[in-house]
This record gives structure tokens, C-alpha cells and sequence, in this order.
């Protein structure tokens, strides 16, 4: 190995270390004691989780044990907590007893400048037995998501056979053992790498969680910039890819799997993720939202305002995220409760399916079944594709717009409607209009450019907010207020800790600053480069969701299959450069003396 090429060696092998460390963590992190949680509260955020909980009804009216003084000596022994209000002084510091739990609560408030209050910390003590059941600092307070319950995201995938399972069936099928230090290897590892970020938010330490998710973004968002400019760049680059025979070149899968084995290691992926749906799955509140908001439009009222106690703040997302689920719903009608929700089970499948098959159909057209059968792969086996699959979330119709655009972009009217659908669930890839509103196509045809073309995919956009815009009007006047008041006031105004900008408040002039570029950028993008293809197109569509999500409040892991398909598109095929056709030369005219000579008798 060359002296050039054994840094690089080395980053493959830590990542390689890197990737496997999440299982290990779990394993190690599984039979750690997060005290029991009160089911209504569990009930609320994450549904389905305690249904089969059962809490005996404990003695009524039965003093404490601990006297107050005992109990806040037990609970300042608490290292985090100690830690916590070294950092966080607070003014008063109450214990409370919980009759129906034999618990007691110690409250550590903090005086806001304001004359507010604000609960810095929190430690439940049992009274029996005088042990600490659960503490709460920071985040955890307000946060359910801060605080690593068990299952909560994800639930049976992050089991560490199961996660270490998907990771070997994305991981190994799509390497090429002929070139194993390569960048396709790095690209793979740093797309689990997101799992060590993930290690940290299920033990409920996010303050470590948040930032180890932004090496893997800034990589693969610099990733995708380079594969698009070096597109550009590349010598001798003209409209359209041939080979080195000057015939049509096409994008291929160079990995030492046969096609008959990526298949099997498809549907051995499919089988995993969706048995564990169907048995040990949990619907977290952006499944539940569509599913009331399906029996909210079923019911001739708009979406918006009208959510239950519940998941009061689930209606935050566009109308496809509650239309989509209409048809799931009138087939497992919602009860009031949440509960299973079969229908968020059904919707979440679908999605996921509208996902494999457009990866399916595109690499078959680009590459043949081979490649069609591996990007297919790549996206059920990818661990956190299944995380959002299992939380039966909406995230992956956001991702299965987005593939259909790209499978749609010789239209411009389809690619303009896929791309209004993504926006109508969530509103972030509206990033994306400038970058996607020229033909991803070196030749398109002449009704496809210019003004013309300009015209059809704004007509597609147009379409696709009229087909999901009807239900804001349900409630005329009030459902459009609703809707902004709900949807795109809360998102600016939000605040929460699953992010740096959230963490630190301080770097909110850098957040900003960051998110003006990042809208710069994308605006500049509507001309430059005047060249491109399918790859540079998606590799820069994809490079500006990423940056999108790089300034975002609140981020969470399930926005990763956001972007996951534009990284797997432009990493996992080779793609074959943009050369200039090879033009025949034309034939040397023979000498006049030649020529009259063979003109003699």
C-alpha cells in the first residue's frame, strides 16, 4: 500500500470499529436501570409503548417512611444532579410525595430574571427502599425524548443483533473486495457512523448525542459537494456520457456480490423489518398525528387546531402527512386512543415499500437489474431506514417524494409534482425548487427547456399545492390561520435541545448566518451549473438537504432517510465519466500522383 493511500486505510478501519460500536454500547447499556416511569406520561408520548403495562393500585392515604430532610440528603448524592446545578444554580429545592407511587420528588427550581420558574432537576426516591429510581436534569425534564426510555424510537431494531444484522446486510453485499479502500467503503461507514451519535440519545445523555450527529452530515455534506463540482470540472466533459467505444455508457454496481445474492440479502432484509413491524413495533406521535388527522378530515375538519390533549403540537406537519393516511384509517377507523393504530402501521409500510420500488425502478433503468436490485438493498438493509419504519413515523413518504422525483425528472410537470408532494408533508425540501427547477438531463427535450420548461415544472409545483391545499380550506378563514399559526410561526419559533442552535442559544447570529448561505447557496444552484446530469443534480439536491438539516432547531435521526437515498444514489453505482464522443477522423485524400497512377490502363 502506497504512502498516499495509508491515512486513508487507517480512517476505513476506525470507521469499520466505528460501525460496530453502536451493538457493543447497547449491549453493555441494556440492563441499566431507568426507574420507572408513570404510564400516563409514557401513554401520551409514545403511545403503544405501555399498553400491556400493568401498575398495581398501591395503598391509599399511607404516610411516608423518609422524612423530607432524609429524602433531599438521598437525592444529593445524585453525581448528575450535583453536576448539573454546579452549572445551574437554583434558588429552591423542593420534596414532594407521591402518594399513589410511594414515590417521593425532589424539585430543583431555578428563579427565571422574569419571576418565573424553571425546573432545573428532578430525582425520584423510593420510599421503601430509599434508593434514587430516576433522575432528571436538564432536557430530561420537559423533554420524554431526552431521557433514553427504553424502546421508545426504533424499538426492537436497536437491539444489538438486530442492528448489528442490517448493518452486515448493507454493509457487506455493497463493498467491492477488489477495491477496499476505496470511497465507497468511507461513504458506507460514515452512513452507520450516525449509530455512535445514537449509542448517546438512547442512554439519555443527548448533551454527547447532539454532537457526534454533525462529523457524519459535514462528511457526507462535503462528499456529495465534491462528486457534483468534480462532475463538472472533469476535462473533456460534454453533454451526454458515452464510453470508450463512443457507445452509450450506464451507471454500474462494481461490488463482489451476484445478483442472486443482493436479492436474497433484499429479502431477508424485508422479511426482518417488516415481521418486526407487524410484532414489536411502537407508533411514536408523528404516527399517531396522521392518524387523527385522517378521521379529522374523514370528518369534513381541517387538520390544523383541532388535535386532542394527546399530541396538542402534532399538527405541525403540511396536508399530505393527513391525507396520506385517509385510506389506512377508514380501513382501522381511529378510536379516540392511542393505541396499536393499525393504520399507522399500514401507512408506515407503504411509504417504505414507495421507497424500495422507485430506488428499484430507477437503478433498473440506469444500470439494469444489478444496480436495481442493489440500491433496493441498500435502502432495507440501512439500519436507520428500518429505526423509522419501526417508529412508524411519516419520514419516509418525505424520502418516497423525493425518489420519484428523481425517478420522474425527465418531465418536468412530474418532477415539479413529486417535489410539491414532499413539500406538502414536510416543508424543508422546498430547498430544493431551485436546484431541481432545470431538466437533471444534459439533452431534455426542446419543450423541456427554457421558458417553456420553466413553465411546466412551476405548473407541476402548482398542481401538487392545489391536489394537498384543499384541506386547509376546510374551515375556510380559520383553517388558513390555523395552518400558519401551527405549522410554519411554530416551527420558527420552536426550541429544542436536539440540536447545537438549541444547546447553545448563544450561537444563534452563526445559525442564522449559516441558514442565509445555505438559502444563497440553493438559489444559486437555480443557474449554476449550466451542465449537469442525473448525478450532479442529485448529488447537489442532496448536498443542500443535508445543509438544510444542518441548521435546523430540532434534528432528529429520523430525518436521515431524508437525504439517505441522494447519498446511495451518487455513491453506490459507478458512475461512468462525462467524455467527449469519439468522432471519426476523416479519410486522407490520396496524393495526385497516387491517384493518377491508378487511373493508368
Amino acid at each position: 500500500m502506497t504512502g498516499a493511500r495509508r491515512p486513508f486505510a487507517v480512517v476505513v478501519v476506525l470507521l469499520l470499529f466505528v460501525a460496530a460500536l453502536p451493538a457493543t454500547a447497547w449491549s453493555q447499556s441494556s440492563g441499566r436501570a431507568t426507574g420507572p416511569i408513570p404510564p400516563d406520561v409514557l401513554t401520551r408520548v409514545i403511545g403503544s409503548l405501555t399498553d400491556d403495562v400493568k401498575v398495581p393500585d398501591p395503598p391509599a392515604g399511607r404516610a411516608p417512611r423518609l422524612t423530607n430532610e432524609r429524602v433531599l440528603a438521598i437525592a444529593g448524592r445524585s453525581r448528575e444532579v450535583r453536576d448539573w446545578i454546579a452549572d445551574h444554580p437554583v434558588t429552591r429545592t423542593t420534596p414532594e410525595f407521591k402518594e399513589n407511587d410511594g414515590k417521593h420528588i425532589v424539585w430543583y427550581v431555578r428563579k427565571k430574571a422574569d419571576g418565573g420558574e424553571v425546573t432545573e432537576a428532578q430525582v425520584w426516591v423510593d420510599d421503601a427502599t430509599g434508593r434514587i429510581t430516576e433522575t432528571r436534569v436538564g432536557p430530561q425534564v420537559a423533554w420524554m425524548m431526552a431521557r433514553g426510555v427504553p424502546g421508545a424510537f426504533g424499538r426492537a431494531v436497536t437491539r444489538p443483533a438486530i442492528w448489528l444484522t442490517l448493518c452486515a446486510l448493507f454493509l457487506v453485499p455493497l463493498l467491492d473486495v477488489r477495491r477496499l479502500v476505496s470511497w465507497r467503503t468511507l461513504d458506507l461507514l460514515v452512513l452507520l457512523s450516525f449509530g455512535v451519535s445514537l449509542v448517546w440519545f438512547n442512554r439519555g445523555e443527548i448533551f454527547t448525542s447532539v454532537p457526534l450527529a454533525y462529523p457524519p452530515m459535514l462528511y457526507l455534506l462535503g462528499r456529495l459537494v465534491w462528486i457534483a463540482v468534480r462532475r463538472v470540472r472533469a476535462p473533456g466533459v460534454q453533454p451526454g456520457m458515452v464510453d470508450e467505444d463512443g457507445a452509450p455508457a450506464r451507471p454500474r454496481f462494481r461490488g463482489w456480490a451476484p445478483t442472486w445474492l443482493l436479492v436474497t440479502c433484499l429479502l431477508v432484509s424485508l422479511g426482518l423489518r417488516y415481521g418486526l413491524n407487524a410484532f414489536d413495533s411502537n407508533v411514536i406521535d408523528v404516527g399517531y398525528a396522521g392518524v387523527i388527522g385522517a378521521d379529522r378530515i374523514g370528518h369534513g375538519q381541517t387538520p390544523y387546531g383541532t388535535f386532542p390533549a394527546d399530541c396538542g403540537r402534532c399538527d405541525t406537519y403540511g396536508p399530505l402527512a393527513y391525507l396520506t393516511y385517509v385510506p389506512f384509517e377508514l380501513g382501522a377507523p381511529y378510536t379516540g386512543k392511542w393505541n396499536s393504530l393499525p393504520a399507522a402501521h399500514g401507512a408506515a409500510v407503504a411509504f417504505d415499500l414507495l421507497c424500495i420500488a422507485g430506488l428499484a425502478l430507477l437503478g433498473n433503468r440506469l444500470g439494469g437489474r444489478r444496480l436495481a436490485a442493489a440500491l433496493a438493498l441498500a435502502w432495507a438493509a440501512y439500519p436507520f431506514t428500518a429505526y423509522a419504519l419501526e417508529s412508524n413515523s411519516n419520514d419516509a413518504l418525505v424520502s418516497a417524494t423525493l425518489i420519484w422525483m428523481l425517478v420522474l425528472a425527465a418531465n418536468p410537470v412530474s418532477r415539479g409534482l413529486a417535489l410539491a408532494l414532499s413539500i406538502a408533508t414536510k416543508f424543508s425540501p422546498a430547498i430544493l425548487v431551485p436546484v431541481m427547477w432545470r431538466s437533471p438531463f444534459p439533452r431534455p427535450r426542446s419543450t423541456d427547456r427554457g421558458l417553456a420548461g420553466s413553465l411546466r415544472f412551476a405548473g407541476g409545483l402548482a398542481a401538487g399545492a392545489v391536489l394537498t391545499g384543499w384541506v386547509l380550506l376546510l374551515d375556510g378563514d380559520d383553517g388558513l390561520r390555523a395552518f400558519w399559526s401551527r405549522t410554519i410561526q411554530y416551527q420558527f419559533d420552536r426550541d429544542s435541545p436536539f440540536s447545537i442552535w438549541g444547546q447553545h442559544p448563544g450561537l444563534r447570529p452563526v445559525q442564522l448566518a449559516l441558514t442565509a448561505a445555505v438559502a444563497l447557496g440553493a438559489l444559486a444552484l437555480w443557474r449554476w451549473p449550466r451542465r449537469r446530469d442525473l448525478l450532479t443534480a442529485t448529488a447537489l439536491a442532496g448536498a443542500v438537504l443535508i445543509a438544510t438539516q444542518l441548521t435546523l432547531t430540532h434534528w432528529f435521526y429520523l430525518y436521515i432517510p431524508w437525504f439517505a437515498p441522494f447519498v446511495l444514489i451518487a455513491t453506490v453505482p459507478a458512475w461512468p465519466a462525462m467524455v467527449a464522443p469519439r468522432v471519426a477522423a476523416a479519410p486522407t485524400p490520396p496524393e495526385p500522383a497516387a491517384a493518377a497512377a491508378g487511373d493508368a490502363p
